[in-house]
């Protein structure tokens, strides 16, 4: 994902960015508003790009916790979205929220 050319699309009004359902209902689980969301598109670091979408990290302004979202675009349309939004699991998660914990083999 081109996050920087995202970006600037949406900046220039060129893209229009929308909330799919699913997004704002579990982001309102985890106490994130779309105001979080938006802010997570624009100032969010990209830790996964899976090509049409990318895992963002961005922190709350006023608590600093961690969260992600998922935003896809798909080139040559005039829209992105974001799909999901959550606060991931400490246990599933290293600390710097980036990366993934290594599964345990059993």
């Amino acid at each position: 994902m081109k996050l920087i050319s995202v970006r600037k699309l949406l900046a220039q009004g060129r893209l229009v960015l929308r909330f799919a359902d699913h997004a704002l209902i579990e982001g309102r689980k985890d106490g994130l508003t779309s105001d979080d969301l938006e802010e997570a598109v624009f100032h969010g670091e990209l830790i996964e790009d899976y090509g049409i979408r990318g895992l963002l990290l961005h922190f709350t302004r006023n608590d600093g916790i961690p969260y992600h979202i998922v935003l896809e675009y798909i080139l040559g349309t005039d829209e992105a979205s974001i799909v999901t939004a959550y606060v991931p699991d400490a246990k599933l998660w290293q600390p710097d929220w980036r990366r993934r914990r290594r599964k345990k083999r059993k």
